[in-house]
């Protein structure tokens, strides 16, 4: 077998020619850009202060114990995307995940329910955040 002497970004380029792909993207983010990033779009502080209230409201004591078991759930669901992403090291995440895995139709609704999801998102954050401010003020 010859030894082959790549260097990580020949490699990498080497893996997306495997999927039909030219290296276009720069990879400038680092380590901290990317936690940053993820961390931000997760947005844990909103939760925290904002929905933290709603749930204690609604569900009692019971709800601060059920973190436990969400967090566990969540963890398994992000080791999940991790084994994806290492498997399909190629932009477009959950979109790319299941076309590759189930075919383009399934991958075309994956895609849109992703897209309308984060929109989703975006708005319980936007409907959340006068709950606070109005402690404060």
């Amino acid at each position: 077998m010859a030894e082959t002497n790549l260097s990580q970004q020949e490699q990498d380029e080497a893996l997306l020619q495997k999927f039909g792909y030219k290296q276009e993207l720069r990879r400038t983010l680092g380590f901290l850009s990317n936690f940053a990033v993820a961390f931000s779009y997760i947005s844990v502080s909103t939760g925290t202060f904002s929905l933290f209230y709603l749930g204690i409201l609604a569900g009692g004591p019971a709800f601060f114990w059920t973190w436990f078991i969400v967090a566990i759930g969540q963890f398994i669901v992000a080791l999940n995307f991790a084994e994806l992403a290492s498997h399909f090291p190629i932009a477009g995440s959950i979109y790319q995940w299941s076309k590759r895995l189930s075919g383009h139709t399934l991958g075309w609704f994956t895609g849109w329910i992703y897209f309308f999801a984060g929109i989703l998102t975006i708005t319980g954050v936007a409907f959340t955040i006068p709950i606070p401010l109005l402690g404060i003020f």
